[in-house]
């Protein structure tokens, strides 16, 4: 169980509660009238056990001894990668009454299960996953009767998220939790045989793997230069893979591909003159048009192609896949086929290689099969 502490509160559309600190310490509070509101929000850690919920925990006082107040607590789940309004998202609301401590002004701890009400780990029907944004509104409502006539003061507000304590990797995001399930599966406890650096070239190795099945595909917009046929593709998109169609500016339909370069060259030769670029063929890395463009533009050509994307590394800002949530079994498998690989000597490591060789096979497979590849875009790709 760990304890995310909430360090900040946020106004939201009621009246919000006033700060204020304590006269016999320094300990700052929040002060809480009847139908005073505020917003609060988390990420859920990436080591976030699925099926557990989500507990809300305040540490409060209050000068009486027999009044009653209530508490109300509504929980958004929002997803990254879904873009859905708040009226879309899953949401669900509890309250709580409660009784005044029977000693004036003791810190008691009250606590309302933020998620649950439709079954554990879940949001409304909806069950919460490692990186999901958890969006809350606290609000004190009146109580059924013999309100507290006093501002309730909160403390401190906390909230309690069942983690994998077993975690061994120092990597964060997704790409920590798949080096955690490859050293378990190797049985392997620490890093003695598969380091954190091993796995991630191997990571990175089917990242490859997958840009040459062409899984991401993007469009990006390159200059055409009047008069010129060639253009350099590993310069205008370093990490193109494979080249889909391509569409000059202004134009609807996309230009022909031709069945190879002597082809293109039979065009060319027969006639060079400028024009509208109708027809392309790639050979190596450059793209080859005809007729030549007769006017330089900075968006002249749109490329559809797949690429490579940047290699997954152990910060922050690239620990992630590129691919749902769902499929980053298809790198533990992968890493563990390299790993029994490198194992090839020891008993078995044969057998095991075949094994998680037809795993990642069929993860893969099922990878490629999703549709449409992800990252459609209309901008350059950068």
């Amino acid at each position: 169980m760990a304890v995310i502490r909430i360090e900040k509160l946020i106004p939201s559309s009621g009246a919000d509660p006033t700060e204020g600190y304590d006269s016999a310490s320094p300990v700052g509070f929040t002060q809480w009238e009847p139908d005073d509101e505020a917003r609060f929000s988390v990420v859920v850690p990436e080591t976030y056990v699925g099926g557990s919920n989500v507990l809300l925990k305040l540490h409060e006082s209050t000068p009486s001894v027999t009044g009653r107040h209530a508490w109300q607590l509504s929980t958004l789940l929002v997803r990254p990668d879904v873009h859905v309004t708040a009226q879309q998202a899953p949401a669900e609301t509890v309250s709580g009454e409660y009784e005044a401590a029977p000693v004036a002004d003791r810190l008691t701890i009250r606590t309302l299960a933020a998620t649950g009400a439709t079954g554990a780990g879940l949001v409304a029907d909806t069950s919460i996953q490692p990186g999901d944004y958890l969006s809350f509104v606290l609000k004190r409502l009146p109580a059924s009767s013999e309100e507290d006539p006093n501002s309730i003061k909160v403390f401190a507000i906390s909230l309690d998220i069942v983690m994998d304590e077993t975690a061994v990797s120092d990597c964060p995001g997704r790409i920590g939790r798949i080096i955690d399930t490859v050293r378990d599966l190797f049985n392997e406890s620490g890093g003695d045989f598969l380091s954190d650096q091993f796995i991630l070239r191997s990571v990175n190795r089917c990242l490859q793997e997958l840009a040459q099945d062409d899984y991401w595909r993007t469009e990006s917009w390159i200059p055409s230069v009047a008069g010129t046929n060639r253009i350099d593709l590993l310069a205008a998109i370093p990490r193109f893979q494979d080249v889909h169609q391509v569409r000059f500016s202004g134009r609807t339909n996309p230009m022909v591909p031709l069945g190879g370069y002597k082809e293109y060259d039979d065009l060319r030769t027969a006639s060079n003159s400028s024009g509208v670029p109708e027809c392309y063929t790639v050979q190596n890395t450059s793209l080859f048009v005809w007729p030549p463009p007769q006017e330089s533009l900075a968006e002249g050509f749109c490329i559809y192609h797949s690429y490579l994307p940047a290699d997954l590394t152990c910060g922050e800002e690239s620990a992630d896949p590129p691919v749902p949530r769902a499929h980053d079994m298809v790198f533990v498998y992968y890493v563990l086929r390299q790993a029994f690989l490198r194992d090839r000597h020891a008993p078995g490591a044969d057998l095991k290689f075949q094994e998680y060789s037809a795993l990642y096979d069929r993860e893969k497979q099922k990878l490629l099969s999703e549709g449409d590849p992800p990252g459609l875009s209309l901008r350059p790709y950068r």
